[in-house]
C-alpha cells in the first residue's frame, strides 16, 4: 500500500472488569426485529497492518476511551446520541449513506448533540474489491450527506471491514475526497472470544444484551484505553450501551471526541500537508517522511521503514537502510 495522508492518517478486574471464560447464549435466540445481523467491521485485525497506517486510540490516557459507531444511521441512533449527550460522552458516527433515507432526523440528532458524523462509505463495500471510480463515488455519495449536515468537517473515514490498500488510498487522493484522512482502525470491539466481544457477532451467534456487554468491559477494562468499536444499526447494540456506559463511568473512565484521540488530532492537523508518490505519512509524526525513513510507532512501539510510498517492517536501529530514524 502507498501509504500516502490519506492511507495513514485515515488508522486483577474491577467490579467493571468482569473476568470471563465463554460466551453465554440467549435463552431464547431472539434478534432484533428488523435487525438484519451482518458481518462487522472486525475481518481485519489492526495488528495485521503496519503500525504507521494505523490511526487508533493507544495514546489515549489511562482510563480513557472513544466510543465509535458503524453501519447506521438504524432504528434506535437518534435515542442512542440522546442518551449519550445526556450523559456528556461525545461519540463518533461512522454512517453509510444508503441507510439516512427516511432517518434524516438521525443524522440531524447526530450533529445537533456534539457527535461527529463519519464517513463509512454509501453501501458497505469492500473498498479494495472495486475499481478506483467506485471507490471515489462509495466516500463522495455519503460526503454530500455530511457536507449538508456538518460542513465545517472535520473528515475522517473508516473504511468497511478494515479493507484498505495502495489503490483505494490513490484514488481518494487523486479526487476531492483527499480531505478526508483515515482510515480510523479500532482497539476494542472487533472479535469476539471468550474475554472480548463484536457486538455484531455477538447478535449473530446469540449472545446475550448482558453477556456481550461484560465480554465488552472486560476487554475495556483490560486494555484500559482505546478506540471502541460498535454499530448502532443493531437495536441490541443501544441497549447494550446503556448497560454499560453507567458502569464506565462509575469506574472512572473518561470519553474523549474521537477528533481528541491523539493520532486522529495529528491526521487533522496535518490534512492539508501534500504527499509525494515516493513519501509515506506517519501517523506517529504526523507529517509525511522521505523514502528509507524509520519510524517508531507510538501504537506498538515497532518499527517502520518507508519502501516507495509503503511502510514496511523494519529493526529500526539495526536497520542499514535507514538513513534517518525517528524514536520515540
Amino acid at each position: 500500500m502507498i501509504a500516502r495522508r490519506l492511507l495513514a492518517l485515515l488508522l486483577v478486574a474491577t467490579s467493571a472488569c468482569i473476568a470471563s471464560t465463554g460466551c453465554a447464549v440467549d435463552a431464547d435466540g431472539e434478534e432484533d426485529a428488523d435487525d438484519d445481523v451482518q458481518m462487522g467491521d472486525g475481518m481485519t485485525s489492526e495488528d495485521e497492518l503496519v503500525a504507521e497506517r494505523q490511526l487508533n486510540g493507544s495514546e489515549l490516557p489511562n482510563k480513557t476511551i472513544s466510543l465509535t459507531f458503524d453501519d447506521g444511521p438504524g432504528r434506535r441512533t437518534a435515542e442512542l446520541a440522546d442518551y449519550l449527550a445526556e450523559h456528556g460522552v461525545k461519540g463518533a458516527f461512522f454512517i453509510n449513506g444508503s441507510k439516512v433515507a427516511g432517518r434524516q432526523g438521525a443524522i440531524d440528532k447526530i450533529v445537533g448533540r456534539g457527535h461527529l458524523l463519519a464517513n463509512h462509505t454509501h453501501n458497505h463495500k469492500q473498498l479494495t474489491s472495486l475499481s478506483g471510480a467506485s471507490v471515489v463515488k462509495e466516500i463522495a455519495d455519503t460526503d454530500l450527506i455530511i457536507a449538508q449536515a456538518q460542513p465545517q468537517g472535520p473528515w475522517v473515514v473508516r473504511a468497511p471491514f478494515g479493507a484498505w490498500n495502495a489503490a483505494v488510498a490513490r484514488s481518494i487522493n487523486a479526487s476531492a475526497m483527499r480531505k478526508y484522512v483515515g482510515s480510523v482502525f479500532w482497539d476494542q470491539g472487533g472479535a469476539l472470544t471468550s474475554t472480548a466481544a463484536a457486538d455484531w457477532d455477538c447478535w449473530g451467534k446469540g449472545v446475550s444484551v448482558q453477556r456481550c456487554g461484560e465480554l465488552y468491559l472486560n476487554e475495556i477494562c483490560t486494555k484500559r484505553r482505546g478506540v471502541v468499536l460498535m454499530h448502532d444499526i443493531h437495536d441490541k447494540t443501544v441497549d447494550m450501551v446503556k448497560q454499560i456506559l453507567p458502569t464506565l463511568i462509575a469506574e472512572g473512565y473518561k470519553f474523549a471526541a474521537l477528533e481528541d484521540v491523539p493520532s486522529v488530532k495529528r491526521a487533522i492537523a496535518g490534512a492539508g500537508t501534500p504527499v509525494n508518490d515516493d513519501q509515506c505519512q506517519s501517523a506517529t509524526l504526523g507529517r509525511p517522511v522521505n523514502e528509507n525513513v524509520c519510524v517508531q510507532s507510538r501504537s506498538t512501539r515497532r518499527w517502520s521503514r518507508c519502501v516507495d510510498g509503503e511502510w514496511i517492517s523494519s529493526t529500526g536501529p539495526s536497520d542499514p537502510r535507514c538513513i534517518q530514524r525517528f524514536p520515540l
